[in-house]
């Protein structure tokens, strides 16, 4: 079975329909492709007590919906029951968002939340995700630096035994474990450029997706050093960056460093410099809902108009290539 990039593997989702006979949908949203006006991708948020579920990657076209891998297993008669609340919102609304109950939830431009992030914005960040875990597949136990609200974190603890997920945000990190603790995933409130309740050697892989342009250029330096610490002698090191000169780039205000390729692979060349790094670019989202084809990651040797680089540092143990 591959690595999804969704959060809730069909196992969980299964579960959640065994163990709960009565549910609430808590939130919908209904996108319409921007490519083509007759389909559109629908996303909920589900629960039953304090569970939450996240069900992603509905889509709907020419009166027929179409589930998504992980979602396959859902009983035919809650598909019924979710298909009737999205046809009503689609009949009240061509496109629509419910409100949000809960506010812990809502997306900021800050964070992603699975399901209340546009989808576009999602799928980019999680694909990230699920091209870290298939490079980290097999380690022990891995460093999820700047977990946000810990979704990137349970994807990748699909992959290895472990999963620790540390984010500076105490908000962040109460999130992700509401939602995404599970055996083999913790979190913890933490500096990621210190970390200094972390042992030296402490981990197989770190992973540090939307991390470096966050960061006050001075700062950078010390993270890496911390990487470079709690890293042991043979492992790996996957990070990403936002390309500053990326030609339709928007300005994001909770980005202080991002960077050209050059300085990107500069930076790492300098701070690790007897690990070999393979580099890569991904692509914006293009406007449809074909998902295989958006948000893709590929190979690069130099500068490129991607929105996204990202880099697979290798001190010994992984020795993966290609793309995702």
């Amino acid at each position: 079975m591959g690595i999804e990039p969704y959060p809730h593997d069909r196992q969980e989702i299964a579960g959640f329909f065994r163990k709960h006979a009565s549910f609430g949908v808590c939130y919908l949203k209904v996108e319409r492709s921007l490519e083509d006006f007759g389909q559109y991708l629908c996303e909920m948020v589900l629960e039953s007590g304090p569970e939450r579920l996240f069900l992603q990657g509905i889509q709907f076209a020419g009166k027929r919906f179409r589930y998504p891998p992980h979602l396959e297993g859902i009983p035919s008669s809650t598909r019924v029951s979710l298909e009737r609340e999205i046809l009503t919102h689609l009949l009240r609304s061509r496109v629509v968002e419910s409100p949000l109950t809960d506010p812990k939830l809502t997306y900021t431009g800050e964070r992603i939340v699975p399901a209340t992030a546009p989808f576009h914005a999602y799928w980019m960040h999680a694909r990230r995700y699920e091209f870290a875990a298939r490079r980290v597949s097999g380690c022990g136990t891995v460093l999820d630096a700047g977990c946000g609200s810990g979704y990137g974190t349970r994807i990748l603890s699909r992959a290895v035994s472990s999963c620790l997920g540390v984010d500076v945000a105490p908000a962040a990190v109460d999130l992700a474990r509401s939602l995404f603790r599970r055996p083999g995933v913790e979190f913890a409130v933490g500096d990621v450029c210190r970390l200094d309740d972390l042992a030296d050697g402490a981990f197989d892989a770190v992973v540090a997706l939307e991390v470096l342009e966050h960061l006050e250029r001075a700062a950078i330096p010390l993270f890496l050093a911390t990487v470079r610490r709690v890293l042991r002698d043979r492992g790996g090191f996957i990070v990403s960056v936002a390309n500053s000169g990326y030609s339709a780039k928007e300005v994001n205000p909770y980005h202080r460093s991002e960077m050209t390729f050059g300085a990107f692979r500069d930076l790492l060349a300098a701070e690790f410099p007897q690990s070999s790094a393979v580099y890569f670019g991904q692509d914006v989202w293009q406007g449809s809902y074909r998902l295989e084809r958006e948000c893709r990651i590929v190979p690069v040797q130099g500068p490129t108009d991607h929105h996204v680089f990202l880099a697979a540092l290798e001190t010994g143990g992984l020795g993966h290539t290609g793309s995702v």
